[in-house]
């Protein structure tokens, strides 16, 4: 007499039984691992940029003390990321050039009177120790109060260029220091600075 048993109850220990339970748990798993980054897409994006806003505001204040910052339209230029107005007219410029490992990165401030006020690194990963060299608040202060127009160079000036110092040992850091100062002098251009 042929069993009354279903093929399912009679293979319950088998290898195909396994497997199809573990796809099974395989395809749910994944399906809310997916439903639930769908969902949450938005918010864990609105959280990064509140993350990177907070790490560039600490950094803005930094070279505007008692400022208040507003985002502000930025020029098409190639390194400019964003520009930031303060209440008193100030600029702060994000910009980024070539280093020798990779983009460096900085918040460049210039003051309404159009001189630069100030630079912090926002991100870079140059050599620790050689690269490293020109990314020294004494080097940044060889640029304080420096007048925000024209084009920096470390060769002989041309017309409507000033010669700059570089940094012996951090050549391609320090050109993209200067890269970036640079970017920032332009875009302060179109947007009216001195």
């Amino acid at each position: 007499m042929p069993s009354s048993s279903s093929w399912l109850s009679r293979h319950r220990n088998g290898a195909f039984y396994t497997l199809g339970l573990v796809l099974a748990g395989t395809l749910v798993c994944g399906g809310v691992t997916a439903g639930v980054h769908w969902v949450l897409t938005d918010a864990f994006a609105a959280s990064d940029a509140a993350l990177d806003e907070s790490k560039g505001g600490a950094q803005r204040a930094l070279l505007f003390p008692d400022a208040t910052f507003e985002k502000v339209s930025a020029p098409a230029i190639e390194g400019l990321n964003s520009v930031y107005k303060t209440d008193a007219g100030d600029y702060v410029f994000d910009v980024q050039s070539k280093g020798y490992h990779g983009d460096v990165e900085l918040m460049v401030g210039i003051t309404s009177a159009g001189k630069v006020a100030g630079i912090q690194v926002v991100a870079e990963d140059e050599t620790d120790g050689i690269g490293t060299n020109a990314l020294t608040d004494e080097y940044f202060g060889t640029f304080t109060d420096l007048a925000a127009s024209g084009v920096l160079t470390v060769e002989d000036a041309g017309a409507g260029e000033t010669k700059v110092d570089g940094v012996s040992g951090a050549t391609f850091t320090a050109n993209a220091v200067i890269a970036d100062l640079n970017i920032a002098f332009e875009a302060y251009a179109q947007m009216g600075g001195k």
